[in-house]
């Protein structure tokens, strides 16, 4: 089969969500074309085990990504969400500290950072987690400044929907009072 032909179903059933599919097909490329992987390729591989909840495997492949573009912010940013779901957190969140180094603008880092220590203060009620947590939220809804498809001009409704966005996102904390909720 031809390189492009690989790269087409590789595509295919990764857009139709057949995961498993699209690895059969990235692993032929692999073998019939080891010289004519790109790093683009071995990406789409660590997605594939990353949906299929193999964060190892994925982990893996977003190694291999960056020891050939090691300053591919879709590989690190990639690799350290598969650390976070290993629960290797200090690793992870080195990574993410380097995303952000790199480029403020990149969503996913704020998202885990807000969600570990809203998480994490929940447990602790230590007013330094929450502030991280607080602050890793405006800086993620700084980035998203519309809610839905519409802007939102008015502070107190724009207070309300940040509130309601963090929350939705950590539905799983359910354990802040008034006062603290209100400092979102």
């Amino acid at each position: 089969m031809r390189i492009d032909d690989l790269c087409r179903l590789i595509d295919e059933h990764f857009d139709k969500e057949e995961f498993e599919r699209s690895l059969e097909y990235c692993d032929l490329l692999a073998s019939e074309y080891p010289s004519e992987q790109t790093t683009e390729d071995i990406f789409k591989k660590g997605l594939c085990h990353y949906r299929l909840d193999d964060n190892a495997s994925a982990l893996s492949c977003f190694d291999r990504a960056l020891e050939r573009e090691p300053e591919n912010i879709l590989a690190l940013t990639n690799k350290a969400i598969c650390l976070y779901g290993l629960e290797r957190i200090p690793e992870a969140f080195a990574l993410f500290n380097r995303i952000i180094k790199i480029n403020p603008e990149v969503f996913p880092p704020w998202y885990y950072i807000g969600f570990y220590y809203l998480k994490k203060y929940s447990t602790s009620r230590d007013p330094h987690d929450l502030a991280i947590a607080v602050n890793a939220c405006r800086r993620l809804l700084d980035m998203v400044p519309d809610y839905g498809e519409f802007p939102v001009y008015d502070p107190v409704r724009q207070r309300e929907l940040r509130l309601d966005f963090f929350l939705y996102l950590h539905n799983d904390v359910e354990d802040l009072t008034v006062e603290e909720m209100t400092t979102l």
